[in-house]
């Protein structure tokens, strides 16, 4: 029986003046991946891909058979999004069943295994990003204490649209939406904003957007490090 596998593409950044909490944060990231992985066996391989952007001291994570690092030099050349792109298209070419993007400030449990398995099971998993909920959001359809069922249609509601904290998709989705460049996001939108520009553009093209509710994730919604942007 085939384990899918499942790539995660997560940015941080570590440094005193604009983000003394990174290592600290992307650390408990990994922890909480490994501890799915570990405690039951989760049913699919996962992979990180970290993207450090400019750090100016050491994130404190190791290489391993869970984690790949990549640093980037200079985040003002390409921002967040460059880092979306270049982790999906690696975690693609890893041949990852689905793709995660996730920030830093976030630590996963048991129920993304769950999302994962609905993401892939899900009718329209060809065309469509998901999202969880979570109590780390200002409001909307996504913000909840806990796991509760179901999905909920996003598509075209562009005041309640997938948050870009934590989102998925499969490798079809991928093929289908990427450009020519192999890019799935806007890159002229390197900060604020590539979330939403990116739904409103695959809604364009037949794309949709949903939420389940059978996931939910902590998410301490912090940044600091785009002042350099």
């Amino acid at each position: 029986m085939k384990k899918y596998k499942v790539g995660i593409v997560v940015t941080t950044h570590y440094s005193e003046e604009l983000r003394p909490q990174g290592a600290t944060l992307i650390g408990n990231f990994v922890d909480s991946v490994k501890n799915i992985l570990q405690d039951p066996p989760s049913l699919f391989e996962y992979k990180i891909y970290i993207y450090d952007n400019s750090s100016t001291q050491s994130i404190g994570i190791k290489p391993s058979d869970t984690c790949e690092l990549y640093y980037v030099e200079d985040q003002t050349k390409r921002g967040l999004t460059g880092t979306w792109n270049d982790g999906a298209k690696r975690a693609i070419v890893d041949r990852c069943d689905v793709v995660l993007i996730s920030n830093d400030d976030v630590q996963v449990n048991s129920t993304v295994d769950i999302f994962v398995n609905d993401i892939l099971e899900h009718r329209d998993s060809r065309n469509s990003i998901y999202g969880p909920l979570s109590d780390g959001i200002l409001g909307g359809v996504q913000r909840a204490r806990k796991p509760t069922y179901g999905w909920y249609n996003l598509t075209g509601n562009v005041h309640s649209m997938v948050n870009g904290f934590f989102f998925g998709f499969t490798k079809e989705f991928y093929e289908r939406f990427k450009d020519e460049d192999g890019h799935l996001f806007n890159e002229d939108y390197p900060w604020g904003g590539n979330e939403e520009e990116f739904q409103k553009r695959i809604w364009e093209q037949g794309g949709m957007s949903w939420v389940d509710g059978h996931c939910w994730v902590s998410h301490k919604k912090l940044r600091g490090w785009k002042q350099h942007q």
